[in-house]
């Protein structure tokens, strides 16, 4: 019941946000920016790189990605080495991007182009779920 009262906040929450241009919490401590051409989604320490896609993908459904097929594209790759904490900038535009899927996910933030679909994005949300996180 907790849980189901919190997910109708954050739901909320996610719908009213994106219209103010301010910043959206869809996981725990986890901030989605919206920047021009996409948005910024934080480190996830909990989670790592499979928080940080489902994020991108609740808040690309959230914005109103026409289609559970509409890909999700790293806009700007991180630098390569441990313990990386800065944002991962993303967006739904491939245009001056060479695109390619996410084959291991934890190196995806690495490579400008990186992408998966709305609904691989969201399948990882439920398997974090079903894992217990």
């Amino acid at each position: 019941m907790k849980r189901n009262l919190c997910h109708g906040i954050l739901a909320l929450a996610l719908i009213a946000v994106p219209g103010m241009g301010q910043s959206v919490q869809p996981q725990r401590d986890l901030n989605i920016t919206p920047v021009t051409g996409g948005f910024l989604v934080e480190n996830d320490s909990e989670h790592g790189a499979r928080g940080m896609w489902c994020a991108a993908g609740h808040y690309a459904q959230t914005i109103g990605a026409a289609s559970p097929k509409q890909r999700i594209y790293v806009a700007e790759a991180r630098t390569p080495g441990l313990g990386q904490r800065s944002a991962v900038a993303f967006t739904l535009d491939p245009s001056g991007l060479a695109t390619q899927p996410a084959f291991i996910v934890g190196a995806s933030f690495r490579q400008t182009g990186s992408s998966m679909s709305v609904q691989h994005a969201l399948s990882i949300c439920n398997a974090l779920r079903g894992a217990g996180r």
